[in-house]
């Protein structure tokens, strides 16, 4: 890879850094982080929820162990940041915030 390749990937990095500072994301660990991305990839707009299938098989989270994914799940739940989805099945989880947005 050229060095030109490496300043674009580091400057990506750079901006990435920035914006999770100032969505209040940027103390999470990078797990967590990661599940959070998968959690908001995977929320279908059409009912309101990411399923937990769809979270955990997300190309970020493909070399996160199972236990590693539960507990970042678990520490993002009680961090306010995820939801478990009301009337729904277990596995079933929204974003915080996202019941203002869909009443």
């Amino acid at each position: 890879m050229s060095a030109q390749a490496y300043l674009s990937v580091a400057q990506l990095r750079e901006l990435l850094l920035g914006m999770e500072q100032e969505l209040g994301i940027g103390d999470l660990s990078q797990n967590e982080k990661d599940v959070l991305y998968a959690v908001q990839v995977a929320f279908n707009s059409v009912n309101g929820v990411a399923k937990s299938d769809d979270i955990r098989n997300h190309m970020l989270l493909q070399n996160m162990t199972q236990p590693t994914f539960h507990r970042s799940l678990k520490s993002l739940i009680q961090k306010g940041y995820v939801g478990h989805a009301p009337d729904t099945k277990a596995g079933s989880y929204i974003l915080a915030g996202s019941e203002e947005k869909a009443a």
